[in-house]
């Protein structure tokens, strides 16, 4: 017997203090054959080293599914908003007060 598909995806329920979110601006990704490590950090101007915000740990298949539709959003928000430009992806918008 075939097991039954979902077709809606599950209700969350979150409580109001998981609700505020985590912000990241750097992120790093590792993989082994049964699963992807997705670790969110944030970096900031004067502290050595990126502070891990969040990991997320997925199998394959769901890390295809979450590229997937990733990519259809950022295809939405490009229609809306315009193209993205990811040609200076190693930046965070920080200088040194010295290099001016």
């Amino acid at each position: 017997m075939k097991p039954k598909m979902m077709k809606q995806p599950p209700q969350i329920n979150a409580d109001a203090a998981d609700t505020d979110g985590v912000y990241s601006n750097v992120f790093f990704v590792a993989a082994s054959r049964a699963e992807f490590v997705l670790d969110f950090a944030r970096i900031v101007p004067g502290v050595q080293g990126a502070k891990l915000k969040s990991r997320v740990i997925l199998s394959p298949h769901r890390m295809k599914a979450l590229v997937k539709t990733l990519e259809s959003q950022i295809e939405s928000y490009e229609g809306k908003f315009g193209k993205l430009d990811i040609d200076n992806l190693n930046t965070f918008g920080f200088k040194n007060p010295e290099e001016e």
